[in-house]
């Protein structure tokens, strides 16, 4: 008995604060969702008082500003926002018309206007203008004019589905939006080091097509886009050279170091007192330098002009420090620490030194390759 009363109560207070929501946004002017928050009420509950009394207004509301949005749409010249406005009021016209006609407790106190008509008529129109907009477009044969086609192709599509040829040209015209970039040739001079590079080829191309993905730009492999017969717009060469690693060097030095401390007392009434302890640090450094050099040069396709040529070198030294202290352990920093417990490593071979090369010349890299492709 007492379960049963708890869900009623719940029930009521629900029931009551979705009254309260839809009267606050019909209150608020907010006619169609107070119209579709009635409906949501009125699935509830058939006989729910409010959502009777604002049903039929708020539609007639809608209804009124729906109809004002498309008389002023249809004034005047035709253009594509004015078609896009007239086909989106007229398809939630029949929203609301296909809401009401499913809900017996709403159609029997309001009389909506079937729009299916007039919205099919929008979409055909709306679908005809954006058809022939994209093929204009398509005419003028530039990158930036393609890939407004390829808009006005899937506006064609969604208005009406399979509209003429719009599929193919969709495809056409998306193909063309693109800029494709085959990386020709990547070449590592390693002179008389042994290194295995083969993983910078991926490393590139995949940073590349994180920067072009959005901005209408695909990155290829020669190979791959000779296999795949792609349509190549610029060729990208590469070369690593000027690859050097030094000899592994090592030194010692010392510093001293202090530190004022509060010491407690032997005498506990009376309060800490102020001591100053030192220590001094003995270091061991080991470093090892590299260096690296790339060039990046991209050239049209067609007449072999030079797009973007670059430079990019780095430095990378390598080091290991270990320590050892006198004196006083108090008076050593976090980082005086850190070198005392440092633990003694061999030197890094030359591929690891050579993927921190690579991979601080490709922050450079994908910098510029930002500035070129990423706008």
């Amino acid at each position: 008995m007492k379960f049963s009363f708890v869900i009623s109560f719940l029930l009521a207070g629900l029931i009551f604060f979705s009254c309260k929501s839809t009267t606050k946004l019909y209150g608020e002017g907010r006619y169609e969702r107070a119209f579709y928050s009635a409906i949501d009420d009125l699935k509830k509950n058939a006989s729910n008082t409010s959502a009777l009394q604002i049903l039929p207004d708020a539609y007639r509301q809608v209804r009124g500003q729906e109809l004002n949005s498309i008389n002023t749409a249809q004034s005047g010249a035709r253009t594509g926002d004015k078609l896009d406005r007239i086909y989106n009021s007229y398809n939630s016209l029949q929203k609301m018309y296909n809401a009401i006609v499913a809900l017996p407790a709403a159609l029997g106190i309001v009389h909506p206007v079937d729009y299916s008509n007039e919205r099919m008529n929008a979409a055909d129109e709306g679908a005809y203008f954006h058809y022939n907009t994209g093929l204009g477009l398509m005419d003028r044969g530039d990158k930036k004019s393609f890939q407004k086609a390829y808009l006005e192709f899937k506006t064609t599509d969604s208005y009406v589905p399979g509209y003429k040829d719009v599929i193919r040209l969709k495809a056409e015209a998306l193909d063309e939006s693109f800029t494709n970039v085959v990386i020709n040739n990547i070449r590592q001079q390693y002179g008389e080091y042994s290194i295995n590079g083969s993983f910078l080829d991926n490393d590139i191309q995949n940073n590349l097509n994180n920067i072009g993905r959005n901005y209408y730009y695909k990155f290829f492999q020669l190979f791959d886009a000779q296999t795949r017969r792609i349509r190549v717009d610029q060729y990208m060469d590469i070369l690593m050279y000027d690859i050097s690693f030094g000899r592994l060097a090592a030194s010692s030095y010392s510093y001293d170091v202090s530190k004022t401390i509060k010491e407690p007392s032997d005498n506990i009434k009376e309060a800490p007192r102020s001591v100053t302890v030192n220590a001094t640090v003995k270091v061991t450094r080991r470093v090892l330098d590299s260096r690296a050099a790339m060039d990046c040069r991209v050239s049209d396709a067609e007449n072999r002009q030079i797009i973007f040529s670059e430079r990019f070198y780095r430095n990378y030294s390598w080091e290991n420090l270990t320590g050892t202290y006198t004196g006083d352990s108090r008076a050593l920093s976090d980082k005086d620490k850190t070198i005392i417990n440092g633990v003694y490593n061999n030197s890094p071979d030359y591929n690891d030194l050579y993927r921190e090369l690579t991979r601080q010349i490709l922050v450079d890299f994908n910098y510029r390759m930002r500035q070129l492709y990423g706008r």
